[in-house]
């Protein structure tokens, strides 16, 4: 599990970067992040993934100071790691995150689920929260990569900090804690 919330905290780092870069950087480096951040995905075939950030290439560095003065980014929180046995994909861990932004960043933002591709850690699918469906339990709805169907509850959890932004997430979260195990 150690190498999986290792994996997860490299993978929020490039994305914050990038998220960073969308609002002060030019479009190079913004594009060398961006595939700095896919190095991390694996795109089953036939289902297309794509980075978290971006924008439109060519902004002047006035448009940029512009579109910043508007977003506050903060650096994604990594919640909670839960490790299923899934039948397609063998160990499949899912990554609780915050959000991307200072206003929910103590909330959970998405979820990444990581396995092995090839022996390497891979993200395979993320997913958002399905607001329209009421917590607990928390819902989730497909963003993109695969589409995963849990088929059990989780073999191990590692907490790593409980979410403050909204009750029903410190409610979910603390379920899932109480789940399994940390291995």
């Amino acid at each position: 599990m150690d190498e999986v919330v290792k994996f997860v905290y490299s993978y929020l780092c490039v994305e914050h970067s990038g998220n960073v870069a969308v609002y002060s950087e030019s479009d190079e480096v913004v594009n060398r992040l961006r595939e700095a951040s896919m190095e991390f995905w694996y795109a089953a075939p036939g289902v297309p993934v794509s980075p978290s950030f971006g924008r439109a290439a060519g902004m002047s560095s006035e448009q940029l100071a512009k579109r910043a003065a508007r977003v506050k980014i903060a650096r994604r929180a990594l919640f909670l790691v839960a490790e299923y046995r899934d039948p397609d994909w063998g160990a499949l861990y899912a990554g609780y995150v915050g959000g991307d932004r200072v206003l929910t960043a103590q909330s959970y933002g998405g979820l990444l689920y990581v396995t092995k591709i090839a022996d390497e850690l891979k993200i395979v699918a993320s997913y958002k929260e399905d607001i329209d469906e009421e917590p607990p339990p928390l819902r989730w709805r497909h963003s993109q990569g695969a589409n995963i169907l849990l088929t059990g509850p989780p073999v191990a959890v590692r907490p790593l900090g409980l979410p403050t932004g909204r009750a029903a997430h410190q409610q979910d979260w603390q379920m899932l804690s109480d789940a399994a195990p940390d291995r």
